[in-house]
């Protein structure tokens, strides 16, 4: 029992007693008290913060805290070894947009507290958070559903992470493959996209506008392309999708105003099935393209990519193609992989290879390491040839994955 001491009167005497003494000593043991002093139901102000009190916490392996809110906001849990010094503070980030499991916490010292700021720009309308010291064994998700980024929870079932991330099962995370094309690259250095020119990323958000070279790609009647979905990151360097309804040869300026386009794909066609003309997407401003989706072919063909604010991109392949002539007089390609940082203002050479057509004409990367790229960052690719009019061809692979504590 309980009690060290044996003591003939406490002695259970009947089988009710013996079933209650063993349920009050299970319940020693494993734990399970509800937190008092660490508990609130009163929402908080805008960048308020909810303080717990130091408890004494030696009897219990383990911590578990479960929030419920309506705004974005940072929990902490904090162990002390005298309820006075901070020794240990353990950091969740609660994001209303994302799945929000409990969290559990192993006991490392004495006494423990919890906090919770309220760190949106909204006051919270109720907040619901409860703490439980015991013996807890760790949470568990269906085979099926989507592994939250911030989960107390071991995988159990057969993992194959790319596959998952890339079938959405994997929180935070987005597999984008990116391809395109230049067919016409010359002796002065080009974008791998299908328009070519120069590239450089916009630095102020701008609108777009979108229009087709055939009056087919309209919307309701046409028999090519009636809409098209614009994917790309917004003045806030968050990712935006856009469906733009398609009106032929007549631009269509876009509501939202971007910072940069990932892709432009046919979202509805008509009896062709594809666009019927090619569709391009300029910055209203200064007219520079910024997507394209050539005819006939459905999707954008662009080697260029954004990573949002609050997110990391990792590359782990890389390919592209040259053209050969079969004259004699096969090009010599050299390939520059550029990153620009919208914070830092600066862009950086980050990867060059060369393709000599007489040799070959392919060339494949698969750095033994993930190739990072920042946030608010842009990637693209550009080519420059020995030779006028060398078709070069380019495609990667990628990884975005959300910071812990982004509120995106």
């Amino acid at each position: 029992m309980a009690n060290s001491e044996w003591n003939p009167s406490q002695l259970p005497t009947s089988a009710g007693d013996i079933a209650g003494a063993i349920a009050a000593e299970t319940l020693t043991v494993s734990g399970g008290v509800v937190s008092t002093d660490n508990a609130t139901t009163t929402p908080l102000a805008s960048g308020a913060t909810y303080t717990g009190t130091w408890e004494d916490v030696s009897a219990h392996p383990s911590v578990v805290v479960a929030t419920m809110t309506d705004q974005d906001g940072t929990i902490t849990v904090e162990f002390s070894p005298d309820g006075v010094n901070l020794d240990s503070t353990l950091t969740r980030y609660y994001r209303t947009g994302q799945i929000e499991a409990p969290h559990r916490f192993t006991v490392t010292r004495q006494y423990c507290r919890v906090t919770f700021t309220n760190t949106s720009a909204s006051n919270q309308t109720y907040l619901r958070l409860q703490v439980i010291f015991g013996t807890r064994a760790d949470l568990n998700a269906p085979l099926d559903s989507t592994l939250a980024q911030d989960f107390d929870a071991t995988a159990v079932r057969p993992s194959d992470y790319r596959h998952e991330v890339a079938l959405g099962q994997r929180q935070g995370k987005v597999t984008w493959n990116k391809f395109g094309y230049n067919a016409s690259v010359g002796t002065s250095a080009e974008v791998v996209a299908s328009w070519g020119g120069t590239f450089f990323p916009m630095t102020t958000a701008r609108t777009l506008s979108i229009v087709s070279t055939d009056a087919a790609d309209v919307t309701s009647t046409g028999t090519g392309a009636r809409n098209v979905v614009v994917y790309g990151i917004d003045e806030n360097r968050v990712a935006q999708t856009v469906v733009v309804q398609m009106n032929g040869t007549t631009p269509v300026v876009t509501t939202e105003t971007w910072l940069g386009v990932n892709r432009i794909a046919v979202g509805l066609s008509g009896s062709g099935y594809v666009n019927a003309g090619t569709i391009t997407a300029t910055a209203t401003t200064d007219a520079t393209i910024q997507g394209q989706v050539p005819a006939g072919v459905g999707t954008s063909q662009q080697c260029i990519f954004f990573t949002q604010a609050g997110h990391q991109a990792l590359a782990t392949w890389l390919t592209s193609d040259v053209a050969r002539f079969g004259s004699g007089n096969e090009p010599v390609v050299t390939l520059k992989g550029w990153v620009y940082s919208a914070i830092s203002n600066s862009k950086y050479e980050v990867v060059r290879f060369t393709v000599d057509a007489s040799i070959e004409g392919h060339r494949e990367l698969t750095p033994p390491e993930p190739f990072p790229i920042g946030e608010s960052s842009c990637f693209w690719l550009e080519a420059v040839s020995t030779r006028a009019a060398t078709s070069v061809t380019g495609r990667f692979s990628l990884i975005e994955s959300r910071d812990a504590d982004a509120s995106v």
